[in-house]
């Protein structure tokens, strides 16, 4: 039976919580979303265990965290040579590299400026550059947080990251996570959100030569599919895969998402 172990990484004056499990040997890293904002996976390595279970089954997976210390002005690049600094450390030569939401974005550039990290690339409801429809979504967010409305802050992601058949299903779980009105670091969510609506990767995708999967959702009421759509034609040979009937939170939802990616992985 595998671990599974939460830990934090100390590198230069950076420190990065990290959640690691799974029984194979080949690694499968995974950047989460903006939730990271939110709280870092420190205390989460048994449910992420248990949100990917398939994967599990086959790769040993490393959830990397955004770095503790976040400064004004950083970048999802800047967040993107941690990554690779963390890769260095827990000895991940080339790895396959699967980034959700903004995790996408820092794994767009993780794959730009680091391709040897990179063996193949999952892009899962994530975008190269914001349209209205994100940039709104999420300068919302900025302004709850900015204004402590934390637990409006949480049930409108929740509300649009989830189909709504299960949205009440989700404001239950984030009462027991006992989260409103207590966010650890509000400047970690902003920091995190700012990086998103600069984030702007156009220009380089087409330096991106490993193999690529990108999944959106056909009703992601975050940032909306066209930024799938966009990913699929700079990406050179990328495989594009919409789902139909699912919003933002897909990976969580979608029963066929983790077969999908480990039959892309796999090919």
């Amino acid at each position: 039976m595998s671990s599974t172990k939460g830990k934090t990484l100390y590198f230069n004056d950076k420190s990065m919580d990290y959640v690691t499990f799974g029984k194979g040997k080949q690694p499968l890293v995974i950047i989460p979303g903006l939730g990271d904002g939110v709280q870092t996976v420190k205390g989460m390595a048994q449910m992420l265990a248990l949100t990917y279970r398939e994967f599990a089954k086959v790769y040993k997976v490393y959830v990397l965290s955004r770095i503790n210390e976040l400064r004004e002005n950083y970048t999802t690049r800047n967040m993107a040579a941690d990554v690779a600094q963390a890769m260095d450390l827990l000895k991940l030569k080339s790895s396959a590299v699967m980034g959700i939401s903004q995790g996408g974005m820092i794994a767009q550039w993780l794959a730009v400026d680091f391709p040897k990290k990179v063996e193949r690339l999952i892009l899962t409801v994530t975008t190269a550059k914001l349209n209205s429809f994100g940039r709104e979504r999420i300068t919302h967010w900025l302004e709850l947080n900015q204004t402590d409305s934390y637990k409006e802050l949480m049930l409108d992601i929740a509300s649009h990251s989830y189909t709504t058949k299960s949205s009440r299903k989700i404001k239950y779980l984030y009462r027991i996570m006992g989260i409103f009105g207590r966010i650890k670091d509000k400047q970690r969510i902003d920091i995190q959100s700012v990086s998103c609506l600069k984030h702007d990767s156009l220009d380089f995708l087409e330096k991106i030569n490993c193999p690529t999967l990108i999944i959106g959702a056909e009703k992601d009421d975050v940032l909306g599919v066209d930024g799938s759509l966009g990913l699929h034609q700079h990406i050179k040979d990328s495989q594009l895969t919409i789902l139909p009937e699912y919003g933002h939170a897909l990976y969580e939802q979608n029963k066929d998402f983790q077969k999908r990616v480990l039959v892309f992985l796999e090919s």
